[in-house]
């Protein structure tokens, strides 16, 4: 049974290339108009910044934002069969746009993160935050994950952080030293985002 499905980037560089997706619920695809939005907000910003998915599923949002403009996309994910598309996902990429940079990490996002953001240390980044949900009733303890996980990167440097999240889910107005900025509804989903106070 084919466990794959495909769909295709919607702009930048990389508009029309293929993206190999999971059929399973956890690694479910954003909307379209959300996925838009989201780029359009990001804008000129992608250009000066490393994008990191959090929850990378198949990458289709990290590869989005390679396609347009991002230093480098980073991807982080755990499941073993998600991770696998992933991995052919990214191989795809190489081979056929070799001058774009894109790493993938196997594991899991509560312990890899902050290491990454370490190593990236003098770099600009975007954060995106798509945290699964296997029961939608445990999605707050999966957000208060998420907001503890934040609390624990330790750094200086400039960091926008983006939640897609449930639109019913009621985002804090500050997460440690991360400020909302902007919040956008998209029926069911909302796309939330934060940005740090850079101290002298």
């Amino acid at each position: 049974m084919n466990n794959k499905s495909t769909i295709r980037v919607i702009g930048g560089l990389l508009k029309g290339h293929s993206i190999l997706m999971s059929k399973t619920q956890t690694t479910r695809s954003s909307k379209a108009i959300l996925k838009e939005s989201l780029f359009n907000t990001l804008n000129h910003d992608l250009s000066s910044h490393h994008f990191i998915e959090v929850f990378a599923g198949t990458g289709s949002i990290a590869i989005e934002a390679l396609s347009r403009g991002a230093q480098s996309a980073i991807c982080i994910e755990k499941n073993k069969q998600a991770f696998e598309i992933l991995k052919q996902n990214a191989q795809n990429i190489k081979e056929k746009f070799p001058y774009f940079n894109m790493d993938i990490f196997f594991g899991d996002s509560f312990i890899l993160l902050p290491q990454i953001v370490k190593n990236l240390i003098e770099k600009k980044l975007i954060l995106f935050f798509d945290p699964p949900f296997p029961i939608r009733k445990n999605f707050q303890k999966i957000y208060e994950e998420c907001f503890l996980l934040l609390k624990k990167i330790q750094t200086n440097q400039e960091l926008i952080i983006i939640f897609e999240h449930f639109s019913d889910y009621k985002m804090p107005q500050m997460i440690e030293d991360f400020s909302i900025i902007k919040s956008k509804k998209f029926g069911k989903s909302s796309l939330s985002y934060y940005t740090n106070t850079i101290k002298e």
